[in-house]
């Protein structure tokens, strides 16, 4: 049965598909009764090559046939039957989705996920803004874009150098789709990395679906699983596999269980177009290998953090840079806070009496470009309590000068009728500060106006169009880049051009 429902759903082959026919697959689901809702996304509009460079877990594919245990055993006593870190005890834990892009650094990405909310739990401070470098952890560690990596040396990496914040190495990966050297990363890294004490593996010696809720007591844990064709296009309710070949490995993170839904609660990084915002349930008689191997992270003893809610990361601000930090070590008498250019030289500071700080830094008469920041919590003698990671922001007091331009590359020539899936290089300048986003676009005969857009931007970079998914004939192509401040939103547009499309 299962190779006749992959007949009709895994289409990849076929001239104007996607990856997986959603429509025939969702009513696949609903003959079956099978508990979940399928749906199209950017990953369903790759080809199925291009798809598989967003997994990463480098494990021979066979091996990633995982077996199915043993799972539904006797609830063990004193367990809740739903445990969610997005929702423990009405307060969530869990970092925002991201999106590790056209890369296999899926490793790094669930790595990060798990490590930021059991930094917070460690603090206690659930809002404790913490964005750390998956680009740090996958290009130090010794992870690949092309094949991708392993959890276990992830955790021992971490363990042993740790893991600076997301300032210190920007991800840029998942837009290039090329690695990026260890050396590229800020050169006081060490000082900045956060470690774990150790880690464990709750299900190395038992397969049980008990030992893993027994281990998110304790916060979430870093998972693999065989991506099967359908769970591409998951969109909501219980996943459990139906149709499709295996892909290849990915690796995820476990935040949670509901046992009202016989499921564990899943964290992807595939942004939040996929699943259920990002998330999804996972069954817990599904055989695609979510809890089989499982990495827990056990923090050092920590009394306490400091975090800085304000500005964030890949904040770009205009005249006034609001600043807003908290502590959680007791005894803060004050927060303080320095402001760093791109020398490390400390330019501005403040400080606010008590464990919560709220100010504002004149930045009007700071040079354009990319500044950090860092906050203290300091005791009633003057002692240093704590530090935060640090987080970047860009100032930008006068609108840049942009540039931005694309051409196919492989050897696709735009001026020739185009088929399948292009790709278009984009350098994209500024004269001053990074620009914030790039969109390309493109419109057909109906004149409906569709766009993909990057929010992480580098010089060179390439996005992709899968052209047979829609009719053939004559489209506009076009590039639009923006510099968005809260004081501008300075744009530029590249002249349309007409192309035509005859898959």
């Amino acid at each position: 049965m299962k190779r006749i429902l992959f007949a009709l759903l895994f289409v990849a082959g076929s001239a104007n598909a996607a990856i997986v026919d959603v429509e025939k697959l969702n009513q696949v689901l609903k003959k079956t009764n099978a508990g979940w809702v399928a749906k199209t996304n950017e990953l369903n509009e790759l080809s199925i090559g291009e798809a598989k460079m967003h997994f990463g877990l480098a494990k021979p594919v066979d091996s990633v046939r995982f077996s199915l245990p043993q799972k539904m055993t006797p609830q063990v006593a004193g367990l809740p039957a739903v445990l969610d870190w997005r929702n423990k005890d009405g307060v969530n834990w869990v970092s925002p989705v991201l999106d590790q892009g056209n890369c296999g650094s899926c490793v790094a990405f669930a790595s990060i996920a798990t490590l930021e909310t059991q930094y917070k739990i460690s603090t206690g401070f659930s809002n404790f803004n913490i964005k750390l470098s998956p680009q740090s952890l996958f290009s130090c560690g010794g992870g690949h874009c092309d094949f991708g990596w392993q959890p276990a040396s992830a955790a021992r990496y971490i363990q042993s150098s740790g893991v600076p914040e997301e300032s210190c190495m920007p991800y840029t990966a998942g837009a290039t789709g090329k690695d990026a050297a260890c050396s590229a990363r800020c050169a006081d890294a060490p000082a900045r990395s956060v470690k774990i004490a150790s880690f464990t593996t709750p299900t190395r010696t038992t397969l049980d679906v008990n030992a893993v809720k027994t281990a998110l007591q304790n916060g979430p844990l870093v998972t693999t699983l065989g991506v099967y064709a359908d769970f591409m296009v998951y969109s909501s309710g219980v996943y459990k596999h139906t149709t499709g070949e295996l892909e290849g490995g990915h690796a995820v993170s476990i935040v949670g269980y509901d046992d009202n839904q016989q499921a564990f609660i899943i964290r992807n990084s595939w942004n939040t177009s996929w699943g259920e915002q990002g998330f999804a349930y996972v069954a817990y008689s599904d055989y695609s290998g979510v809890g089989d191997d499982t990495w827990q992270y056990v923090m050092p003893s920590l009394a306490g953090g400091v975090s800085t809610e304000s500005p964030m990361d890949y904040t770009y601000v205009t005249g006034k840079l609001p600043v807003q930090a908290n502590s959680t070590f007791g005894g803060t008498d004050s927060i303080t806070y320095s402001i760093f250019d791109a020398n490390n030289k400390s330019v501005a500071g403040g400080m606010c009496t008590g464990a919560n700080c709220t100010d504002t830094v004149d930045v009007s008469t700071f040079a354009d470009g990319r500044y950090e920041i860092e906050t203290y919590a300091m005791g009633a003698n003057g002692q240093q309590l704590g530090h935060s990671v640090r987080q970047f922001f860009y100032v930008a007091n006068s609108k840049p000068a942009l540039n931005l331009t694309f051409t196919g590359t492989n050897g696709t020539d735009l001026r020739q009728p185009l088929k399948d899936r292009i790709e278009v290089a984009v350098t994209a300048t500024s004269s001053s500060v990074p620009m914030s986003s790039v969109e390309f676009h493109y419109r057909g005969a109906d004149g409906v106006d569709n766009s993909r857009a990057a929010d992480v931007v580098v010089s060179g970079m390439t996005m992709g169009w899968r052209t047979n998914l829609g009719p053939n004939g004559s489209y506009e192509i076009w590039m639009v880049g923006h510099v968005k401040t809260t004081g501008f939103d300075q744009v530029y547009e590249t002249p349309h051009m007409t192309v035509t499309v005859a898959n």
